[in-house]
């Protein structure tokens, strides 16, 4: 079976690493927020009480904001284009409404990323920078010296992100990068950082025909 190369080693390393804290953030996270409730509280008597719970998200979210750090080095160095949205982002999602509704008879021909994927990035990255900046102030009070009223806005702005984040990546996430029939029950590309040239010619004819030229980065 024939290949193509869709992440380098490290895309997969970043995605490892964002993926390991993004889960230990929850689950540290979800019961602390409803710490107030019996059964957060509960959880967390289980998991070794809520200062370990603490403690565990905390070192979590450096290993979090070590990912971030890691990718924005990685793109400066590598500058990759295909995550930039462009005109054919906003045509795509025209046409994909059409093909959906019935009025044209093909879907949109994707790049390497398509829309759905691009918002996908974009919205977790500047996610990432709204739980990276609220859970400093929120962990270092006193080293940021904020007003009251300012520090509760950011604990509220933590949470309800977190909560988001969750909903969106179990959901949504989910659902178009593993559970779509082409790639259920997981999609391997991610982690092999290989895709099978049969599924990139179905999902990304764009991206294989640049590829074929010589320039698919």
């Amino acid at each position: 079976m024939n290949y193509l190369e869709r992440f380098d080693v490290h895309q997969r390393v970043q995605h490892f690493v964002l993926l390991t804290s993004f889960i230990i953030l929850a689950v540290t996270g979800i019961p602390l927020i409803y710490r107030y409730t019996d059964w957060g509280m509960a959880f967390m008597e289980w998991m070794g009480g809520m200062q370990v719970v603490k403690g565990v998200h905390r070192w979590a979210s450096f290993w979090m904001i070590g990912a971030g750090i890691y990718h924005v080095a990685w793109a400066l160095y590598k500058r990759p284009k295909s995550m930039i949205p462009r005109k054919k982002d906003i045509e795509d999602f025209i046409q994909d409404l059409k093909f959906v509704f019935g009025s044209v008879n093909e879907p949109p021909k994707y790049d390497k990323f398509n829309y759905v994927q691009k918002f996908e990035y974009w919205g977790a990255f500047w996610g990432m920078v709204i739980m990276i900046v609220t859970g400093l102030v929120l962990s270092y009070p006193d080293y940021f010296g904020l007003p009251a009223d300012i520090v509760v806005a950011l604990r509220v702005a933590h949470w309800e992100e977190a909560i988001l984040a969750v909903v969106f990546i179990a959901s949504w996430h989910m659902y178009f990068s593993h559970f779509r029939r082409k790639f259920f029950p997981f999609n391997k590309a991610v982690f092999t950082g290989r895709i099978e040239l049969e599924k990139a010619m179905d999902e990304h004819p764009v991206w294989v025909e640049k590829v074929m030229r010589g320039n698919g980065r």
